[in-house]
């Protein structure tokens, strides 16, 4: 048996995977009670892809069945059908695998296999993908204004100044101001008297 699990290897149907002898050095057999199979199983862990080799004379057989008849013993309805113990029985999925022996009371004996296959530990520990926001990538139309840093405020604008201020006249600001030649009422009346007779000369020339 040792050999045969050698040459599959080399064959390159087991890289990566697991072949198991049921049973070990016992076989596939009723010799072993009723709870022999039921221990082999639970103390090893079985993976997709790995094999299982039932190693057993001509008087037995293997049948894949059902849960209810794995527990009733019931051959007449099995799912797959073993004739070769050089045949691996490959486990291609997740969840149980229910066999026992068709030759009748052997299953009764004793002579029934449960195996519970689990996906591999590499697909087991693969952690959840998060995703974190960059804030330096994403723009917001919209920014919210920070508390601690708030938006200057444009400082106003001075008043704007007319240059050519007009002061109310009457008596006290003429008396105010400083006396010169254009501010004397003799001088304006002069030179009214001057801009009436320039006006005069030009409608006659």
């Amino acid at each position: 048996m040792t050999l045969l699990i050698a040459a599959l290897s080399l064959m390159g149907l087991a890289r990566a995977t697991s072949f198991y002898e049921v049973g070990d050095t016992n076989g596939w057999t009723t010799k072993m009670g009723l709870d022999y199979y039921k221990t082999w199983s639970s103390s090893k862990t079985f993976y997709v892809g790995d094999s299982l080799i039932f190693q057993y004379k001509h008087l037995h057989n293997v049948l894949e069945v059902s849960f209810e008849d794995y527990e009733s013993c019931n051959p007449n309805s099995a799912l797959t059908t073993y004739h070769s113990e050089y045949e691996p029985v490959k486990l291609n999925r997740t969840g149980h695998y229910y066999f026992i022996c068709g030759v009748p009371g052997h299953c009764e004996s004793g002579q029934k296999l449960e195996v519970l296959v689990v996906a591999p530990a590499s697909l087991q520990n693969t952690p959840a993908t998060t995703t974190q926001q960059n804030n330096s990538s994403t723009s917001n139309s919209n920014p919210k204004p920070n508390p601690t840093c708030p938006d200057p405020k444009p400082e106003p604008s001075p008043p704007w100044e007319d240059p050519l201020e007009v002061l109310p006249v009457d008596a006290a600001t003429i008396a105010s101001l400083p006396h010169n030649a254009a501010s004397d009422p003799c001088v304006w009346s002069g030179l009214s008297i001057l801009s009436f007779l320039l006006l005069q000369t030009l409608v006659f020339l």
